[in-house]
C-alpha cells in the first residue's frame, strides 16, 4: 500500500508516451524528476507497491511523491534509499546501489529487492531511474548455503573429519578448517602444501604414504590409508584418508579431493579387542581339550563375551582385516535379526570381510525364527562373496533343530568359537 504520501499539491507528471515501453518490464521501474518526486512508474512499480490498486498511476501521485514513501521497508533504507536518489540527481555519484528488505506480498512474507538508481540520461530535465529487481529468492539460496555450510563445519567437529583439496600440478592443498584442528593447529595458521603435509606424517609412515598416493594418482587405485602424524606438540596421533583423483580428457591428474578422519581411539580400541580375541582364542583352545569342562567352558565364553560387549560400541569383533565375530546373546528377536543382517553385510561390503563368525552360545532359545535369520545372513553374505561360520551349537540346540527339520546344510558349522576362529584364520575358509 502506499506510505507516507504528501497530501496537497500536482506532480510535474509525464504522459505516458515513449515512457509506457517501461510496463513491459517485469521489474519495478520509477522515474523521478530533479526534486526526487516519482514522474513515471512501470505497472510492475504499482504492483509491488499497492496490489489493491492496480489501476492507481503516477498522474494520481501527489506532487513530490518519493519513491521510498510509496515502499514498505525499514526507516533505516528508507533514508538510505532517498539519500542515495539525492546523491544521483545533483551528480554527487553516477550509481547508488542498496539491498533492501520489505514485507509487501499477499501473505506480508519477507521480500528482498536490490535497488540500484542511476542518471535519467534521456530526459532533458534530468532527474533519476529508480530500478528495483527482487532477489528473494537468491537470498533464500543465500540462507540455506550458509545453513549448510554451518552444518557441515559442525558435523566434521563432531566427527573430527574434514576434507582436503590438492591441486596436483601446482602441489598447493586446501583444509578444512577441523584438518588443522586435527594436525594440531589452529584454522589457517599452517602453510598448506603437499610437502607440508609430508612433513607431518610421522618418519616411519611416510614412504608408505607417499607409495599410496602414487599408485592412485598414476595407476587410478582406490586410496584409502590409515597412517601416523606427528603434532606440533610431539603427540603421535592415527588418522585415516580417503581420496579420488580427477583427471583432465588427456588423462593427466588434475585434482584430489579427499577427506581424513582422527581414527586414534578407535585404533586403540581395535588393539585392545584384538589382544583380548587372542587371549579369548587361546583359553577357548585349552579348555576344549578337556571335555568334561563342556559347561564350565560354556559359561565362560558367555561371561567373556558379555563383557566384551560391553566395551565395544559395534557388535562386530576384528579378529583380522578380513575376520569378524558377531556373538550372540541373548534374544533374537525380528529387530534385532535386521540389525545384525545389516552390520555383517556392511562389514562383508565397506571392510572386505571374508569370513563372519557368528557364536551362538550365549543364545539360550533358537527357533525356526532364529534359525531363518541364520540362513538369511549366510545367503546374503554369500552374494558379496563372503562366507558365514556358525559356532556353539549345544546338544539341546541341536536337537531343537533337529526336531524342527531346519537345514544348516549352506552353513559352515563348528562346535566351539575357538575352532570357528582356527577354521577361519587358514585351517579352512575361502579366499576372497
Amino acid at each position: 500500500m502506499l506510505k507516507d504520501t504528501p497530501s496537497s499539491g500536482s506532480s510535474s507528471h509525464l504522459a505516458a508516451g515513449p515512457w509506457s515501453v517501461l510496463d513491459a518490464l517485469t521489474d519495478p521501474v520509477a522515474l523521478v524528476d530533479a526534486r526526487g518526486g516519482i514522474r513515471y512508474a512501470n505497472l510492475a512499480w504499482y504492483r509491488l507497491a499497492d496490489d489493491s490498486e492496480p489501476g492507481r498511476r503516477s498522474r494520481d501521485l501527489p506532487a513530490g511523491t518519493s519513491p521510498a514513501s510509496m515502499l514498505d521497508m525499514h526507516e533505516t533504507d528508507r533514508a538510505a534509499m532517498r539519500a542515495g536518489i539525492g546523491e544521483v540527481i545533483a551528480g554527487g555519484r553516477a550509481r547508488f546501489d542498496l539491498e533492501l528488505g520489505t514485507s509487501y506480498a499477499a501473505d506480508e512474507a519477507q521480500r528482498w529487492f536490490s535497488l540500484v538508481v542511476t542518471p535519467c540520461q534521456v530526459d532533458p530535465e534530468g532527474g533519476a531511474l529508480v530500478h528495483l529487481r527482487d532477489v528473494t529468492a537468491h537470498k533464500k539460496t543465500e540462507g540455506a548455503l550458509r545453513a549448510s555450510e554451518e552444518g557441515l563445519l559442525w558435523a566434521q567437529q563432531i566427527g573430527n573429519m574434514g576434507n582436503w583439496d590438492w591441486d596436483i600440478p601446482t602441489g598447493g592443498l586446501t583444509w578444512s578448517d577441523q584438518i588443522f584442528r586435527i594436525f594440531g593447529y589452529e584454522p589457517r595458521k599452517f602453510d598448506v602444501s603437499y610437502q607440508a603435509f609430508i612433513g607431518t606424517i610421522h618418519p616411519d609412515d611416510r614412504a608408505m604414504v607417499t607409495e599410496a598416493v602414487n599408485r592412485t594418482v598414476n595407476e587410478r587405485a582406490p586410496y584409502s590409508i590409515e597412517h601416523r602424524i606427528v603434532l606440533p606438540t610431539g603427540e603421535t596421533r592415527v588418522v585415516h584418508e580417503q581420496g579420488k583423483v580427477f583427471y583432465s580428457e588427456s588423462g593427466t591428474p588434475l585434482r584430489m579431493l579427499g577427506t581424513v578422519q582422527d581414527v586414534t581411539e578407535r585404533r586403540q580400541s581395535a588393539d585392545i579387542i584384538r589382544l583380548q580375541a587372542g587371549r579369548l582364542e587361546h583359553e577357548l583352545v585349552a579348555r576344549e581339550q578337556a571335555e568334561q569342562a563342556r559347561a564350565a567352558l560354556q559359561d565362560e565364553v558367555i561371561r567373556v563375551q558379555r563383557a566384551l560387549l560391553e566395551e565395544l560400541s559395534t557388535p562386530l569383533i576384528p579378529i583380522r582385516e578380513d575376520i569378524m565375530v558377531m556373538p550372540l546373546i541373548g534374544v533374537v528377536d525380528a529387530r534385532r535379526a535386521d540389525q545384525m543382517l545389516e552390520t555383517v553385510l556392511h562389514a562383508a561390503v565397506g571392510k572386505q570381510t571374508r569370513v563372519v563368525i557368528i557364536d551362538i552360545t550365549g543364545v539360550k532359545q533358537v527357533d525356526t525364527h532364529v534359525a531363518n535369520t541364520l540362513l538369511r545372513t549366510a545367503q546374503a553374505l554369500g552374494l558379496v562373496g563372503a562366507e558365514v561360520v556358525l559356532t556353539g551349537i549345544r546338544s539341546d540346540v541341536a536337537r531343537t533343530l533337529v526336531e524342527l527339520d531346519v537345514s544348516l546344510a549352506s552353513l559352515v558349522v563348528r562346535g566351539t568359537l575357538a575352532s570357528g576362529i582356527a577354521y577361519a584364520t587358514g585351517q579352512g575358509g575361502r579366499q576372497r
